[in-house]
């Protein structure tokens, strides 16, 4: 290749012509202006086949400066209140740690926001339609509690409140970053939120326990009833949450002293359509909060029927020629394992028996029952449930202890004797 430097209006230019003959010309520092943003000069490097297709790349790299505001920096331009909406949660995405937060906006986001605002232009949405939309939204959630409804239907969440605070919230974006100058949310009165006429019972109490345990001593002997009993189980006897369990390995099992070592949970990571992301489980090495963290007493027999599950897993992986997992409930391929199929199970058969179908929370209430009425105090209670705060354990648990409530009468009388004796 040969190269030489040339003038063409005043301005040096590099020719270089290959061995092929192909002959090409650039133009290096050719200025462009000031960039309003940064006060710098701004300058860049042309490269065209002749010497007038230099000229043009070169005036057509000073309008698009122009156009775009006399600056090289990144210009977004958001069209419709969607393209806002996706630039605020890629950055809200970063702002938190919680999966499950992330996954609960993000259905905010694609049942709610966008189907309702997404189409519109930004500073097009105004005040009296956000508060006739949650107006509507609350109708929905009442006539879904009115009906009944364990579970709301789509698009009649309770949660509309949380929604219209998130909405507000990208507004406020939108006016930090692209120059929106109001945000009709901000004033947007959110209608009171519905309550249920019947609070759901959330606990076993004995006679209904007793009829589940003989209900569990009933099933085939099949492996997949085997681990959904060692979960029941063990969810009964620990208080750990569902996705605290399947998280275990067998290194969080401490025969020395008979605890389970509870120090990461399961989490769903959403799927992205766009980026072409399946959902999947994934293990987040934190407990759900940082009280979580704790080391939890159980019976014998049921580290070693975790233990005989993980051996019998195991014993599978080596007869099909799979790795071994140190997990004690993997999938058949050693994965970890979602409880959604677990769960429409236990829901299936609580409701079969009559019983209370809260999912796999209910044991863990069920173990908070058993303990007050046992007389565990208070403090012993909330490490085992791994609440943050005593208040927390006191506000979810006091109306699951109904013998104590009668014991505080024996307790007046008792002392009203032995003053009057």
């Amino acid at each position: 290749m040969k190269t030489e430097i040339i003038e063409h209006h005043n301005k040096k230019i590099i020719k270089k012509i290959k061995n092929n003959g192909d002959i090409s010309y650039s133009l290096k520092g050719a200025y462009l202006g000031i960039d309003n943003k940064t006060g710098k000069q701004v300058t860049t490097t042309i490269t065209a086949k002749t010497l007038k297709a230099l000229d043009r790349k070169l005036l057509q790299a000073k309008l698009n400066f122009e156009k775009n505001a006399n600056t090289k920096q990144k210009v977004v331009v958001i069209n419709r209140f969607s393209d806002l909406v996706d630039i605020w949660f890629s950055n809200f995405q970063t702002w938190v740690s919680s999966q499950n937060t992330v996954n609960r906006v993000k259905g905010y986001i694609d049942t709610y926001i966008n189907p309702q605002f997404g189409d519109y232009k930004p500073d097009k949405i105004e005040a009296t339609d956000i508060q006739l939309w949650v107006n509507e939204l609350a109708i929905k959630s009442q006539q879904s509690i009115a009906k009944g409804n364990k579970r709301a239907p789509k698009g009649s969440s309770k949660e509309y409140g949380a929604i219209i605070h998130k909405l507000s919230d990208i507004f406020d974006f939108g006016i930090t970053h692209f120059g929106l100058t109001t945000n009709p949310a901000k004033t947007i009165t959110i209608p009171p939120k519905p309550k249920a006429n019947k609070k759901r019972i959330m606990v076993l109490h004995d006679k209904e326990l007793t009829k589940w345990i003989n209900y569990l001593k009933t099933l085939p002997n099949t492996r997949a009833n085997r681990r959904f009993i060692i979960i029941c189980d063990t969810l009964l006897a620990s208080a750990l949450r569902i996705n605290e369990l399947l998280a275990l390995d067998i290194q969080d099992l401490d025969f020395s002293t008979n605890e389970i070592i509870v120090s990461k949970t399961l989490i769903w990571k959403n799927a992205n359509k766009k980026l072409g992301i399946k959902g999947k489980v994934i293990c987040k090495m934190t407990p759900k909060t940082d009280s979580g963290y704790r080391r939890t007493p159980v019976p014998l027999p049921t580290l070693t029927h975790l233990k005989e599950f993980h051996d019998e897993m195991n014993t599978y992986f080596e007869q099909h020629g799979l790795p071994k997992s140190d997990l004690i409930f993997p999938t058949i391929y050693g994965n970890y394992m979602c409880d959604r199929n677990e769960r429409a199970t236990l829901k299936k058969r609580l409701t079969e028996l009559g019983l209370p179908d809260y999912g796999f929370h209910l044991f863990r209430h069920t173990h908070a029952s058993l303990m007050l009425n046992a007389g565990a105090n208070w403090k012993e209670l909330q490490e085992r449930m791994g609440h943050k705060s005593i208040s927390t354990t006191m506000d979810l648990y006091a109306e699951l202890a109904p013998h104590k409530k009668y014991e505080a009468v024996d307790l007046y009388l008792n002392k009203i004797a032995e003053l009057t004796s």
